[in-house]
């Protein structure tokens, strides 16, 4: 599923804290580096050894749970990954939501009549994890018995440290951290480039109709 050296190393790094009795993990890696490809060879690694049995991924829009769905069935196509926000009574071995579609799930009717209990995932990755903690997302992660995974493209430097207190990490030192800079001195990204834009109304200024 992955090949490149810094995604192999996130999976040993995620790994390895595990194997530590730590049951929380966060990676930073620059956008365009492939954050869910080397998620989802990380589920391949813990399903395959028996750690972990049921997923949730989590992300903050409904198109980035499409695109993950299908980043799923595409490189682990038996993981049977189910999309939460269209398809709540399908089962599989990973299931993708939005924060809202999980709120809703966890806070409709009482304890035996919920979809999902406390223990039902054993691994939780957070997509855009700096986000998550927000507003009343964080019960979910208070709710769920489960291992954590977040995954950010924010350097680490801009990253809050609710974020690290989260992950139950010393603030600026992830799990792993692979950068724009990192990723641009390795070839596998070419820097940006600015380009300004002329505005109308930057020009021409703007005036008002009485």
């Amino acid at each position: 599923i992955v090949e490149r050296p810094y995604q192999l190393r996130a999976i040993r790094a995620v790994n390895e804290a595990l194997e530590a009795s730590r049951r929380r993990a966060l990676l930073v890696m620059a956008t365009g580096t492939g954050k869910t490809r080397t998620v989802i060879a990380l589920v391949d690694v813990l399903q395959r050894a028996n750690w972990v049995k049921r997923v949730l991924f989590l992300a903050d829009r409904t198109a980035l749970v499409r695109q993950a769905v299908g980043a799923f069935k595409g490189h682990l196509p038996s993981s049977a990954p189910v999309n939460l926000v269209t398809d709540r009574d399908s089962d599989g071995r990973v299931f993708v939501s939005t924060y809202q579609t999980i709120m809703g799930l966890i806070d409709s009717g009482d304890d035996k009549q919920r979809r999902f209990g406390p223990g039902y995932f054993d691994l939780i990755v957070v997509d855009e994890a700096h986000r998550s903690i927000y507003n009343r997302y964080g019960e979910i992660f208070d709710y769920f018995d489960a291992m954590v995974v977040g995954l950010t493209a924010t350097p680490r430097a801009d990253i809050d440290h609710n974020t690290y207190r989260l992950f139950e990490l010393e603030d600026g030192i992830p799990t792993d951290a692979y950068e724009l800079e990192d990723a641009i001195s390795a070839g596998y990204l070419v820097p940006p480039v600015a380009r300004v834009l002329e505005l109308g109304f930057m020009n021409t200024g703007i005036r008002y109709l009485d």
